[in-house]
């Protein structure tokens, strides 16, 4: 599994990955447009993503991440409201918005990223609200998790 750098040329063909990435998880395939502009497009601006492809090119992992303060970040877990663009680099603390890895590849994206992005911030917690919908009731369930870099 290879990282792909960030660059604005690769940027549609990313997005299409990430687009063939969610119709492998049952809750990101429920994700209008506007949701996904709202969690995705903003960290392609800010260069705060990172996107994995196979040796064949095939997407296998998407991870982004936004550098909130500690109020939005309080206000983020308590489901108070959504991530929105002027959020994402307001702080200190990572929050981790989006990881779609429905190949089984989250805990090599997660060391990656300790390694190659997340280094100066060793020992900081980070957190994520992890969604997954529930099988009989079919709407999202949330859930924080919380893990350290």
């Amino acid at each position: 599994m290879q990282s792909t750098e960030p660059n604005w040329q690769q940027n549609q063909h990313m997005l299409g990955g990430v687009m063939l990435l969610s119709q492998h998880s049952s809750l990101h395939r429920r994700y209008s447009v506007a949701e996904w502009q709202q969690r995705i497009l903003p960290a392609f601006e800010l260069n705060q993503f990172s996107y994995y492809e196979d040796s064949h090119g095939r997407p296998v992992a998407f991870c982004n991440w936004a550098f909130v303060s500690l109020s939005i970040r309080d206000t983020l877990l308590a489901a108070e409201r959504e991530l929105i663009r002027e959020d994402w680099q307001s702080g200190d603390h990572i929050f981790i918005p989006e990881m779609i890895a429905p190949y089984g590849h989250a805990r090599t994206v997660v060391s990656d990223l300790r390694r190659r992005i997340f280094l100066p911030w060793k020992g900081q917690r980070v957190c994520t609200v992890r969604g997954h919908v529930h099988a009989e009731l079919g709407h999202c369930v949330r859930r924080v998790q919380w893990f350290s870099i």
